[in-house]
């Protein structure tokens, strides 16, 4: 998505088991678009992945998927003390 303009910007915490050590996995999950959606949509979508065993990846193509509307997702993931990957899927 190359023009920001009036873009809303939601951001939400979520946390996952890693799938290869068992660890807890922390994540910021941005969504930028120019469509509505209700904060209780994003939640009830992050709910369904939120203590779940996956990997990062997967994570984030489950929640752009679900989201329904043309939208940049980006998940930011703090693995371990000192490991962190960006995600990001348009």
């Amino acid at each position: 998505m190359t023009n920001v303009k009036n873009m809303n910007t939601h951001k939400t915490t979520i946390h996952a088991k890693c799938p290869l050590n068992g660890s807890w996995d922390y994540y910021t999950v941005l969504i930028e678009t120019k469509e509505f959606i209700a904060c209780e949509q994003i939640e009830e979508l992050c709910d369904f992945v939120r203590g779940k065993s996956l990997e990062q990846e997967r994570i984030a193509q489950n929640l752009h998927a679900s989201l329904g509307v043309q939208s940049k997702l980006t998940l930011l993931g703090r693995h371990g003390q000192n490991t962190e990957l960006k995600v990001v899927i348009e």
